[in-house]
């Protein structure tokens, strides 16, 4: 097929390079002319330009934008996108997006990739990044069927497992799992930057090792991906931050009481929930 990525930061320089890997020849959309140059040199499609007509040639078009500009896209991009393309985007909230896009485009579906790393930019796309990755697809009452198809065979062929769900479970869905993490990772690296105790601060770097990585590291990442979470999928990041802190208050409560049998269960269950989430 011929695909189009507007947008070859972490996510769409990813899908470029794994897409003509299976043969597709990648149409991408760059905004400026230094990230031009960078992503020919990485080559992260087999064309690039900051031209959207170049969009003209697709048969589908992958929108890898920020979600402020998926949510409100500029008529230069609508104008340039074919009525009979195919048109997606990877934005990790979606009913915003969906509501605004169905009512732009007649064969738009609303997708999102569970795939990611704490970098961004042109420079930050790899092949491997989708390797068994869960993918959410968010059709609804109006999405053609074809699309839909055409769509799902896709992912499937970067070996990508589908999951399919409406726009609002899919958002409150990963304001758990995905929204809640950036911040919960955010207010733990503040507590461990102990400001006024320099020498404390100096032992926690030198100590700090694989499983402070592990819980720290989507809070290192992109902030202005943090912000957009917070400010479009508002009430479920609250929702999920307030059920979360009744959870840490219980077990501050169980530490305060010495209650070690209970802390015990707690920490226990946790333990055996976690392996329905994570192989």
């Amino acid at each position: 097929m011929k695909i189009g990525i507007v947008g070859l930061g972490l996510i769409g320089g990813s899908l470029g390079l794994k897409l003509q890997s299976l043969n597709h020849t990648i149409y991408g959309i760059v905004n400026n002319e230094f990230n031009e140059k960078k992503a020919r040199e990485k080559k992260l499609a087999n064309f690039i330009s900051c031209d959207l007509n170049l969009l003209k040639e697709c048969q589908l078009i992958i929108l890898a934008l920020p979600i402020k500009d998926l949510i409100s896209p500029s008529q230069r991009l609508l104008a340039s996108i074919p009525k009979e393309t195919i048109v997606t985007d990877v934005g990790s909230v979606k009913e915003q997006i969906v509501n605004t896009w169905e009512n732009l485009h007649p064969l738009f579906i609303g997708s999102h990739p569970m795939a990611g790393t704490e970098k961004k930019g042109v420079d930050s796309g790899f092949e491997g990044l989708f390797e068994n990755a869960k993918w959410i697809i968010t059709p609804s009452q109006n999405s053609d069927l074809n699309a839909l198809k055409t769509l799902s065979e896709l992912i499937e062929s970067m070996d990508c497992e589908i999951c399919q769900a409406s726009p609002k479970e899919h958002d409150e869905a990963v304001s758990l799992i995905s929204h809640l993490p950036i911040f919960l990772a955010s207010a733990l690296i503040e507590t461990v930057h102990t400001k006024n105790n320099q020498p404390l601060l100096d032992l926690t770097k030198r100590l700090a090792a694989t499983g402070f990585a592990d819980t720290s590291r989507v809070g290192g990442g992109n902030e202005q991906l943090g912000l957009d979470l917070a400010m479009n999928n508002q009430i479920n990041v609250l929702n999920a931050i307030n059920i979360f802190k009744n959870k840490l208050n219980r077990l501050e409560t169980l530490i305060k009481e010495r209650n070690w049998e209970l802390l015990s269960d707690k920490l226990y269950a946790s333990k055996e929930i976690r392996k329905n989430f994570i192989d």
